[in-house]
Order: structure tokens, then sequence, then C-alpha cells
């Protein structure tokens, strides 16, 4: 697999372009504060996007397939998609698997775009994968309760966006909090509207499988509900030795690709 390094994500795509016939480019994001791709740069490329999951899209792919072009793909990894010539990212991915795994498909080689910094990838392990002792800090006032984030982030003084994402290494379980306030006119909102009745709580898999998770959603931001989230975190101690071992997993696994980017060859100039 012929991997290159890119400090031009659109320049890269049209140089991909013009030379092979099938470009895929991955355009899901892994970080917490990515820098966001602007297709509108390429929009004079025959440009199909596509997400495995969207029904809607599978036209998009059978027409990049049929006849070639750059092809978006919304998902992180991008071997889902079928063969292509080339492969960029538009975001550097944190693991060696996103990389490896997108790129099995790939007939002649990969590019990957090098971060401005690499602060928001190291901000991302931070929160996604959090020391012991900051993790034990939101365990302490959390464990066995149901409790807000904004809650939680006042009694322990944590930032809320942080508590976010840290809260994740708990394994909290969401529940939704529904109280009827104006009844919807709209007619789609009426069996969401029906289900919450006088009011409810419900996990929120329980929302999702019942259906109305969208609905609710638009409800409460139009004012017809009052929405809380509140997550109930289990009594049970975590182990604190997985913790710090997946923490030191992922800061290796953002070594090895800081470390095989840094010796990459560079695209545009290959």
């Amino acid at each position: 697999m012929k991997l290159y390094a890119t400090n031009d994500i659109p320049t890269s795509i049209r140089r991909a372009h013009g030379d092979f016939t099938h470009v895929l480019v991955n355009r899901g994001y892994t970080t917490i504060k990515p820098v966001f791709f602007r297709s509108v740069l390429i929009a004079d490329l025959p440009v199909y996007q596509w997400g495995f999951w969207k029904d809607a899209t599978r036209g998009q792919h059978e027409r990049w397939r049929k006849n070639g072009g750059v092809l978006i793909d919304e998902y992180a990894f991008s071997d889902k998609s079928g063969a292509a010539d080339v492969l960029v990212f538009v975001e550097c991915p944190m693991t060696m698997q996103r990389i490896v795994q997108s790129s099995q498909h790939i007939a002649e080689y990969t590019v990957i775009p090098r971060p401005h910094t690499w602060r928001v990838h190291e901000e991302c392990i931070e929160l996604r994968t959090p020391t012991v002792d900051a993790l034990r800090l939101l365990w302490r006032a959390a464990h066995g309760r149901r409790i807000s984030d904004d809650q939680l982030a006042r009694e322990t003084g944590v930032p809320r966006q942080h508590v976010t994402y840290m809260r994740a290494s708990l394994k909290p379980t969401e529940e939704w909090v529904m109280k009827p306030r104006l009844q919807p006119e709209f007619a789609a909102f009426q069996a969401a509207w029906e289900w919450i009745g006088a009011g409810r709580c419900a996990f929120r898999k329980e929302v999702r499988e019942a259906g109305h998770r969208a609905a609710i959603k638009e409800m409460a931001r139009l004012g017809h509900i009052a929405l809380e989230r509140v997550q109930a975190y289990p009594d049970v101690e975590p182990d604190w030795e997985r913790v710090e071992r997946r923490r030191l997993e992922a800061m290796a696994d953002l070594a090895a690709v800081r470390s095989l980017l840094e010796g990459l060859p560079d695209h545009l100039q290959a």
C-alpha cells in the first residue's frame, strides 16, 4: 500500500482525479474539533456524496461506480465503498487501524493530510481517554447517581463540554426526562406527543426504538416539550488499570500515526 502526505487536500484530490478514474475522499471526522473540509473547493469536479447508512445516497454511489469521479464518503472507515484507485483523507486519522482498514480496497495509493497542529488530536485523547485522576474526580461525584452534565460540571469544576466526552469512560446510561408544554399542531408530532403523555422518563434507547427520537428533539427545540438529558451512572468502581491501559494505547496509536506521517513523501512533489 503506497502512502503519501499532503498539505493541500483539494489539490491532491484534483491531481488524483487527473490521473485516475475513481477517487474516494474520506470525509469522516473522529477528532472533537475538526477542521471541516469545504467540498465547494472541488465543486467543478464530478463529485458524489455517499453514506452507506443513507438509502437516499445509494444512487450517488452507483453513478460514481459507473461514471467515475470523486466520491465523498461520510463515514470514518472507507472500506464499505468497494474498489477505488485513490483514497484521500480530509482529516489525519487518530489510529493506524483507520488508515489500514480504509485503504484495503485501494488500488494505487492513499493520501493523508498533515495536521496544522497535533493539539487537536492530543486534546481528543485527553477527553476520550482521560487520565485516571481526571476520571476519578467525575466518578466520585457521579457514581450511583442520576445527574445531568450541567450539574456534574458544577459539582466538579470540570467544564461541561469536557464532561460530555469524559463521562463516556464511566459508561452511564442516558435517560430523557420529557414534560409536555404546548401541544403541537403538526400532525407528524402527534404520535410522539401522545407517547409522552403527561410526562415520561425513558432511556435514550427506548426513545429510539419507539421511533420518536427525531420528533422529540424537534418538539423540544420548538418549545412544545421540556427535555432534560440525565446520565445514570453505575455504582461499581471502574477498573482503573484498564482505564490507564486504554489511554496508553490511544497515545501509542497516535504516536505511530504521527511517526508514519512524518516519514511519508509529499503527494504533490512525488
